[in-house]
């Protein structure tokens, strides 16, 4: 703390003006230049967060660290300490904490309500009682002439700047996150309440991931859920994809594709090397990973290779109350739920029904008194223009695929056949007909029945 009767003096300050500013050490009634300051700390837990210490340059050349509560005062023209600086090394003392100089400034961050990624060109402090706490970044050029040690003239053209956007350039802190590492080697994650990111739009997520440098990209998406991470990763055209999965550890990888629609996941495995496909399937959930292998098999131009595996049915002797219980178990891991389909036991397709005739009916009837008989399929070996014209002409939302043997093998939905019509790019900007792909724990029920 300061020293005894002495008031604790702090004012507002940019980072950029903090580094290389006197350092001076208060001893009986005087103060000592000892060194100048080479960067601050601050606890990353705390929404604005605190100043918690100080690293110093002193004057023998050796960088050493002062606890924030040895700070006296802190002026426009010096840090005063009250005690000396320790011999520490120059790295965060926990994981928690962020170098402001060595790890954020012209660094790249996500600016959470604006849904885009910016620089780092300064950071600003202010002090709240005795904790001096980090409450903005700067983006604009003000910061990066600050930075380049031209404060007068940044300050200048933010007075005279007649464009509003320009002369306001401070992100609240609260908005952003910076990616950071925890030890070396470490998979990267973003300081923010997790609901913060997820309530970020896939493909708002995708957008900020494609202004990301290649080394952030696979940084971003290792610091999200393994829901979120796949539903924005499925946003992004192929080439991106295969792009981040290289900077990807495996085992991230591998819990991206399981999360993934097993289309999607089998489209991007059928583009990487044999081996390295292998080895992601043998690190998926066997369960998906079978799915995945299962599309695999079939050429990717035709109704087995465009296909998903995660489909609803049931059993012929289901009744209606069944149906519908089987629905709310499985909703979350099937593609569509409007169409439900009715197998034998050697999963052979009966009939289907659609949600509507469902939520007509009584709870008591058996599906087999309002299922359509008259089921219209496209083998496995369909090719896409083929499925394309089958549902074009029944003005289907998905139809079932059937081997050889009248097996029920899975579903194509509208917006696949699209999917393979359109260039990549306009793909992307299709709405999707089928679930959201969030998934719930695995206990639950897969969509086959």
């Amino acid at each position: 703390m300061a020293l005894e009767g002495a008031v604790l003096e702090l004012a507002e300050a940019f980072v950029s003006e903090l580094i290389g500013r006197s350092v001076q050490l208060w001893t009986e009634g005087s103060s000592m230049p000892i060194g100048a300051v080479q960067d601050l700390v601050v606890d990353g837990r705390e929404e604005y967060p605190p100043v918690t210490g100080l690293y110093i340059k002193c004057r023998d050349g050796v960088i050493r660290y002062a606890p924030f509560s040895a700070v006296r005062s802190l002026t426009d023209k010096a840090v005063i300490l009250s005690q000396p600086p320790h011999d520490a090394k120059y790295e965060r003392a926990a994981d928690d904490e962020l170098l402001l100089n060595r790890e954020l400034l012209d660094k790249q961050i996500v600016d959470v309500d604006g849904r885009k990624v910016v620089r780092v060109n300064d950071l600003k402090m202010a002090p709240t009682g005795e904790h001096l706490r980090l409450i903005a970044v700067d983006v604009g050029l003000a910061g990066l002439l600050r930075r380049l040690g031209l404060h007068g003239l940044g300050q200048m053209w933010v007075e005279r700047s007649a464009r509003p956007g320009l002369r306001q350039s401070l992100i609240s802190w609260d908005a952003v996150a910076p990616l950071a590492h925890v030890r070396p080697g470490d998979a990267v994650h973003l300081r923010l309440p997790q609901d913060r990111i997820e309530r970020i739009h896939p493909k708002d997520l995708a957008d900020i991931i494609e202004d990301l440098n290649a080394k952030d990209q696979a940084t971003l998406l290792s610091s999200l859920s393994e829901e979120t991470a796949a539903e924005a990763f499925e946003q992004l055209d192929v080439d991106q994809q295969l792009s981040i999965l290289e900077d990807l550890k495996p085992d991230r990888a591998a819990d991206i594709l399981e999360n993934m629609s097993s289309d999607d996941a089998a489209d991007l495995l059928g583009e990487v090397e044999p081996d390295v496909q292998q080895q992601l399937l043998g690190l998926m959930e066997p369960e998906e990973a079978q799915d995945v292998r299962e599309l695999l098999e079939h050429p990717e131009d035709t109704a087995g290779g465009i296909m998903t595996t995660e489909f609803l049915s049931v059993p012929l002797g289901s009744t209606i109350a069944q149906t519908l219980e089987h629905i709310r178990n499985s909703a979350e891991e099937a593609e569509l739920v409007y169409y439900v389909y009715v197998v034998n036991e050697h999963e052979h397709i009966l009939g289907v029904l659609s949600l509507r005739d469902i939520l007509k009916s009584t709870p008591e009837m058996s599906i087999s008194e309002i299922m359509n008989t008259d089921v219209v399929t496209v083998p496995v070996t369909a090719s896409r223009e083929e499925v394309a014209t089958t549902i074009a002409r029944y003005d289907f939302v998905a139809v079932p695929v059937v081997d050889d043997n009248g097996v029920l093998r899975g579903i194509i939905t509208v917006d696949d056949v699209i999917d393979t019509l359109l260039p990549e790019r306009l793909r992307k900007m299709i709405p999707r007909v089928g679930k959201s792909r969030q998934k719930q724990p695995k206990q639950q029920e897969r969509g086959r029945g």
